[in-house]
């Protein structure tokens, strides 16, 4: 556990400091350094922590059949937006409102910071939060037991992805597809001794969210 409230003050740290590099740009930019900064400082932490380890490590081992599992994460996220969808409607007469990334990637001033934010979305985020929960958390966890480690990484994995003072209308249809995913990416880590197939998984839950937002709104008006 250690370890990784290191990881997260290193991330921390690192979103701090690329934010304020940024500080005399606009929001945009300051936002996207400081995702940056937190990539860096979650990684960089890791790698010193792994100079001073003799056990394993944390399982980032890929196969070229992981790929496949881009296509679970699509389906688990559209199927699971769909079985949400009522309560959304109820809650939200406007729609369900974005994430801080996703307003970042539908306001994105320029393609460069469209496709920027897509690869980190996509790419870089699934591995550097599968090294860090799935990696770092469930590692110390799983010494208490099989399901406390997959039940307690999936915990935090959504609390850490709701954002405070959304309420608890978003709470209620954000928080429980977010916890899902993290037992099943949990659960496949466990089962596979690895993190690859838990990597794509992710990728695949992310690229729908992306592919969905920067689809023109007229789009949606015309279908509903």
């Amino acid at each position: 556990m250690v370890d990784f409230i290191l990881v997260w003050l290193g991330g921390a740290f690192g979103a701090t400091a690329g934010a304020l590099l940024a500080a005399s740009s606009d929001a945009q930019t300051v936002f996207l350094a400081g995702l940056i900064g937190q990539y860096v400082g979650f990684l960089g932490v890791m790698a010193i922590l792994a100079r001073f380890k003799t056990e394993a490590g944390l399982g980032l081992v890929i196969h070229g059949s992981d790929f496949f599992y881009v296509a679970g994460g699509l389906t688990l996220q559209f199927a699971l937006a769909l079985l949400l969808a009522p309560l959304a409607d109820a809650l939200f007469e406007n729609g369900l409102p974005t994430q801080t990334v996703a307003d970042s990637l539908v306001d994105a001033s320029s393609i460069g910071v469209q496709v920027t934010l897509v690869f980190l979305y996509v790419v870089v985020g699934p591995v550097v939060e599968e090294l860090t929960y799935r990696g770092v958390l469930f590692k110390a966890l799983r010494r208490r037991g099989k399901w406390v480690a997959i039940l307690g990484t999936a915990i935090v994995f959504a609390v850490v992805h709701y954002e405070v003072g959304s309420g608890w209308e978003s709470a209620a249809v954000i928080l429980p597809p977010v916890f899902l995913l993290g037992v099943l990416l949990a659960w496949l880590t466990d089962r596979n001794g690895r993190l690859g197939p838990a990597i794509f998984l992710h990728s695949g839950w992310n690229l729908l969210a992306a592919f969905v937002l920067l689809l023109p709104s007229e789009l949606f008006e015309q279908m509903s």
